[in-house]
């Protein structure tokens, strides 16, 4: 038994249904209520990197740690919001000036151990609050800077290596638990989801068209979940898409089982890689492609 999780930030739940993309709802799909408690401080709306640390830890975010997307360390965090350094400004370039950058939260900001640190042989590629990659996030800021023309290029650009080091990774040895994770959903739906649906639409068909590359590639006797953090919807301004509180879930076996929150995933992954015949779709045949070709 093996379990591959294709992690999807920002996929609407009512897009995908609208839309009927049968690769992503798969045997069983639906959504759930993302909690308060999963809100950034300051935006209140569903918060990437706090999510994703739940997902992977079974715990909740007053357990697991993580708070923000950046880190300089936990000492120089905990130094940077006690009184009174908290109230003064300008501090990231204070330590830019002193050769200090941040990065992207990771394994070493948690306080808690992963669902890769406990089942072994995992694979896990680029995953927020574990391994992703500092490098794709500068890259997407210093484009976003240049203009929304070469931002929206950079995102596909970044997506096709997110993809190429999926597959590099699917076939590099033996697993049971893979995870992998993409952002083309939320990155597009902030830019798109009002304005310009078409162009949301066609990155919602490009990781259709993925899920079933995915779904082809992986054993018979894998359980393939696909996650999300959150949806998105219209924001205030009427301008640009903002994070809903639907996160979206998909499965490729039928059973009484419905995540209720994103601690429910841990122990659910444990319990299939201990249980065998729980009614895996077997049939490659009949995994959908869309006729859109990026």
């Amino acid at each position: 038994m093996k379990v591959f999780v294709l992690g999807l930030d920002g996929l609407e739940y009512m897009l995908v249904s609208k839309w009927k993309l049968e690769n992503l709802m798969q045997v069983k799909y639906g959504y759930f209520e993302v909690s308060e408690e999963y809100a950034h401080k300051r935006g209140g709306v569903p918060y990437t990197p706090i999510i994703w640390a739940s997902f992977i830890t079974g715990k909740k975010p007053s357990e697991h740690g993580v708070r923000e997307l950046w880190t300089y360390g936990k000492f120089l965090d905990k130094l940077r919001h006690l009184p009174p350094i908290k109230w003064i400004k300008g501090k990231r370039r204070f330590l830019s000036k002193l050769g200090l950058k941040p990065k992207v939260v990771g394994r070493e900001t948690l306080n808690c151990p992963t669902i890769f640190d406990v089942i072994n042989p995992s694979i896990a590629v680029n995953v927020p609050s574990y391994n992703e990659s500092t490098h794709l996030h500068r890259r997407l800021s210093e484009a976003f800077y240049r203009g929304l023309e070469e931002y929206e290029k950079e995102i596909w650009r970044v997506h096709e290596e997110r993809k190429k080091a999926t597959y590099d990774a699917l076939r590099s040895g033996y697993w049971k638990l893979f995870m992998t994770y993409f952002d083309l959903a939320d990155l597009l739906g902030h830019l798109h989801f009002i304005k310009r649906p078409f162009k949301l639409l066609k990155a919602y068909l490009e990781l259709n068209n993925l899920a079933g590359e995915l779904q082809s590639r992986v054993p018979n006797d894998t359980v393939f979940l696909i996650i999300s953090d959150h949806g998105m919807e219209p924001s205030g301004d009427g301008v640009t898409g903002n994070h809903s509180k639907r996160a979206f879930w998909s499965l490729n076996l039928n059973e009484k089982w419905e995540p209720r929150d994103f601690t429910d995933f841990f122990p659910k992954i444990m319990q299939w890689l201990n249980y065998q015949n729980i009614g895996l779709i077997k049939n490659k045949s009949k995994v959908k492609r869309n006729a859109f070709v990026l």
